[in-house]
């Protein structure tokens, strides 16, 4: 599969670091990276390495009192209380935090996920008649409800109280919900860009409960919205970078338990990295809402039981992989099917793909990879079930193009659609795919976007700045993220002296590595091999990629790269994480 060559821009922001390294106590290296991204007053580098205080981690939203004053009204009213949630971490973290609060203040509350085939995205009419017919008097959203107009409209029909609390991007028409809290709702001074759904409900659960004379619900749940924060993939800046340095920070002894048992299930002895969130125990809760059920994410979480803890947490990690396995197959047929529609248009900027067999769980999983293989916003269908004349899918966009923007272009195509700039889900008519594709097309052109390749480098850095010092200032950095991306360093001219094969199938790379200044160390590429020595032998010959591992030749290449310690046998040493690379172009 064809790599899509990176363009590498530098980041050169003029100004004097020598202040910031002085008040901070840091080196050069982190005071550049601080102030190539902004941070340049002493109170905004305070806030982004030390936090903001406790009282301020966390936002006021608009509606909060509404939403406190009709909680403690249906309370005294003994009002029956369901929480309708969504199947992915978020969903599941906001269900938890809102059903939790509600029992603390006694309350009889239950809750429903909906089914991804039967029920689609958020609240559905059949739940809403479900609701009805068991007796549910107040219906709480978290995580969805902002675009369901019609299904909210249907409950209050039915005589029930609406609270929707969302953070999703408002449509034309909103709910005519009792109380709608969201962040993107707010006016523009107000509006609040990064909080997931589970940080919303976890700010109105705090104050539900600290009105009742309980407050500290939300520190105490820091982990949870750290956790639903990384996954959504919401900007790690402000609000949002404190809660999850916060979750990160929070002694694993303090965890909620079946969060806890879910990172004891995936061999994890440390969880003090975005990564492990994001990468680990994440997809875990979320492959459950894809393939199966969501429900057992939401009573890990709130069950303390340690059995039915464990069997929560080892059947998550059992699905994600069965997950792993489909994903990659249908990412390889996606990427064929990507690759076939730009060699026919090269001009293609948004691929919309079709893969009827995929299950449409996985659709927004394989469009990210497609996205992140071919630099532009994806579209991944699948066929309704139930529906044969609709697809029904996810998309993921790149940074330089709104998805939901797009959308809103071209909404009277869909049977329904929502999201946000990075992400949107859709369900269309068959018969409006060309129009669909066509306005896309459009949307992108219009809005200025790009299909560039675009790797922006923090700083150009030889391997003699590499120490266990400046690895663990690094660290301060972090959380690492979307808003707040790892720093990336290179270097020019870099001689592989050594390679040799690594992972349980050889499908990674480690190296012994020489600089321009003659300073030699260790480094290791997690991406592909076989595309990696692909392009070696393009630029240096067939052959070349064996004699390098033979240590019978030498090559020189490129790299962008991130320094950390590798612990290996009870022993420590410096490495270099290699992310992009260029080999010199192919002579002719």
């Amino acid at each position: 599969m064809k790599r899509y060559r990176e363009t590498w821009t530098v980041k050169n922001r003029p100004g004097n670091v020598s202040g910031l390294m002085r008040e901070f106590g840091i080196s050069d290296v982190c005071a550049r990276i601080l102030w190539n991204r902004g941070y340049t007053t002493t109170e905004d580098v305070s806030d982004f390495l030390c936090g903001r205080p406790e009282e301020k981690s966390l936002p006021v939203l608009a509606g909060t009192e509404e939403f406190v004053n009709a909680c403690e009204e249906a309370l005294s009213a003994n009002a029956r209380f369901r929480v309708i949630g969504d199947y992915d971490v978020d969903g599941v973290t906001a269900t938890y935090l809102m059903v939790s609060a509600l029992r603390l203040l006694g309350v009889e509350a239950d809750y429903r996920i909906p089914d991804r085939v039967q029920d689609g995205y958020g609240i559905s009419e059949e739940m809403v008649r479900s609701a009805a017919a068991d007796g549910v008097k107040v219906l709480i959203t978290v995580d969805n409800g902002i675009a369901a107009v019609s299904q909210i409209a249907l409950a209050k029909e039915l005589g029930m109280q609406v609270l929707v609390t969302d953070h999703h991007e408002p449509q034309a028409e909103l709910p005519v919900a009792d109380v709608i809290v969201d962040p993107k709702l707010a006016k523009a001074e107000e509006r609040i860009d990064n909080l997931c759904g589970a940080v919303v409900a976890g700010i109105l659960a705090d104050r539900l409960l600290a009105r009742s004379g309980r407050p500290g619900f939300a520190r105490s749940m820091m982990e949870i919205m750290a956790l639903a924060t990384v996954c959504d993939v919401m900007p790690l800046t402000g609000f949002a970078r404190d809660i999850v340095r916060r979750g990160l920070a929070k002694p694993r002894d303090m965890w909620n338990p079946g969060l806890r048992t879910l990172a004891e299930a995936n061999r994890l002895d440390v969880v003090s990295r975005s990564y492990h969130f994001g990468f680990v125990l994440g997809p875990c809760i979320n492959a459950l809402g894809r393939l199966e059920t969501a429900d057992y994410g939401v009573e890990l979480l709130l069950s303390s039981d340690p059995e039915t803890m464990r069997t929560c947490a080892f059947r998550m990690v059992e699905v994600n992989e069965t997950r792993k396995e489909q994903t990659k197959h249908y990412t390889e047929v996606a990427i064929r099917e990507a690759e076939r529609m730009l060699t026919e248009n090269p001009d293609t900027t948004v691929l919309i793909l079709c893969l009827p067999e995929c299950h449409e769980s996985l659709a927004g999983i394989v469009a990210g990879k497609v996205r992140e293989h071919f630099c532009r916003p994806t579209f991944v269908l699948t066929e309704a079930i139930g529906h044969p004349d609709e697809w029904k899918g996810s998309g993921r966009s790149t940074e330089s193009f709104s998805m939901f923007e797009g959308m809103m272009d071209c909404r009277d195509l869909f049977t329904k659609f929502g999201g946000h700039a990075m992400a949107a889900g859709v369900t269309i008519p068959k018969a409006n795919l060309e129009a669909f594709r066509s306005s896309m097309a459009e949307s992108f052109k219009k809005q200025g976007a790009t299909t560039d390749n675009r790797v922006t480098i923090d700083l150009v850095m030889p391997f003699r700045y590499v120490t266990a010092a400046l690895v663990e200032e690094l660290a301060m950095l972090e959380p690492f993220g979307n808003g707040n991306s790892k720093p990336v360093f290179a270097q020019k001219n870099v001689t592989i002296l050594s390679m040799r094969y690594i992972g349980k199938s050889g499908q990674f790379l480690s190296m012994k590595l020489r600089d321009t200044e003659g300073t030699e160390i260790s480094g290791v590429y997690f991406g592909d091999a076989g595309e990696f020595l692909a392009e070696m032998e393009k630029a240096y010959g067939t052959g070349t990629a064996d004699e390098v591992i033979a240590g019978r030749k030498t090559v020189s290449f490129d790299i962008c790269y991130y320094p950390d310690l590798n612990q290996y046998n009870g022993r420590e040493y410096l490495q270099v994480q290699i992310g992009g690379y260029h080999f010199p172009e192919a002579k002719v």
